[in-house]
């Protein structure tokens, strides 16, 4: 039962945000495979959620942050995306800032949300198994240094 306990815990704390799960797993002693594994399904699971809210949520960012904000900003977002796309979007900016700014700045400003989603969802599995690889050994390196 416990190790079920870690992995939900895992799990929720990757719904909330890639750079939160992955110290968590570590912390709890969980195998990289695992902690990536659950942190993507997590980061997922909530970015679909928020997706497929939909509408009512783009309606909702654009009555609290207003059209002249997303106008201003898009303006400058044109020759990002004019260089980098929709994979640039999905696949650079869900590491970056999280997959959750990043879904909110998709949903913002682009009309084909459905393709960005799918670079979006790679981006955040490229990203857990990417950060996860690459912090495991540096913290049991760290460990080994203070033991």
């Amino acid at each position: 039962m416990e190790e079920i306990a870690k992995y939900f815990a895992v799990y929720l704390t990757g719904a909330t945000g890639i750079y939160k799960g992955i110290p968590v797993g570590i912390a709890l002693g969980l195998k990289p495979l695992l902690i990536a594994s659950l942190v993507a399904l997590g980061a997922m699971s909530s970015a679909l959620l928020v997706y497929f809210s939909g509408e009512p949520f783009r309606r909702w960012l654009l009555k609290k942050y207003g059209n002249k904000t997303f106008e201003h900003k898009k303006a400058k977002f044109a020759k990002w995306m004019d260089k980098y796309g929709v994979p640039g979007l999905g696949l650079m900016v869900t590491g970056l800032l999280g997959p959750f700014i990043a879904l909110i700045i998709g949903m913002a400003l682009l009309d084909d949300t459905r393709k960005f989603l799918l670079y979006l969802l790679a981006g955040i599995v490229l990203w857990s198994f990417g950060l996860t690889y690459l912090t495991e050994p540096v913290v049991q390196l760290v460990k080994g240094w203070l033991n």
